[in-house]
């Protein structure tokens, strides 16, 4: 499984102004520039965005976009699924019974465990923790002279909620 392009820059996107004071706006450009998105990819990505309720959008002198709603209610799996549509690993995982082996697959349980983890993991992790750890490498980096080269330890939240550590 690999998310597409479109929905990791959606990600970047609504990490980027996670990052920013709360109901500022950042210009498309700077946004594109920041995260290293083409500006022409950019402005549909904002566009499904704002469709989806995620970000509010702006014209004008003072205009930009922003999120429309606060970075700890916004989780990274709102975000992936409605770029992506919902998470599932393997057909069998959508509809189960659709498959002639689901009563007999010795491997469907592990599937649908790992699904349902993925789904937990992204779910219960919103953009403002995202943007704290964002925070924390940007300050680490500063330190080292922008070289970034130390590694930040694995944040407590996602490391309590590893497979096995239930």
């Amino acid at each position: 499984m690999e998310i597409s392009r479109r929905a990791d820059y959606a990600m970047r996107v609504i990490l980027d102004l996670a990052m920013l004071p709360p109901g500022m706006r950042a210009r498309a450009r700077d946004i594109a520039r920041r995260q290293a998105i083409p500006y022409a990819f950019l402005q549909k990505i904002i566009r499904d965005l704002c469709t989806a309720g995620f970000i509010e959008a702006s014209r004008g002198r003072r205009g930009g976009v922003r999120l429309a709603r606060p970075a700890e209610s916004i989780t990274l799996l709102e975000v992936l699924e409605a770029m992506e549509g919902p998470i599932r690993l393997n057909r069998c995982s959508r509809e189960p019974r659709l498959c002639p082996r689901w009563s007999f697959c010795a491997i469907h349980p592990i599937w649908a465990q790992a699904q349902a983890y993925l789904q937990q993991l992204l779910g219960s992790t919103t953009f403002a923790q995202v943007a704290e750890r964002g925070r924390q490498i940007r300050a680490m980096q500063f330190r080292n002279g922008a070289s970034g080269a130390a590694a930040l330890p694995v944040p407590e939240p996602l490391a309590a909620q590893t497979p096995g550590t239930r």
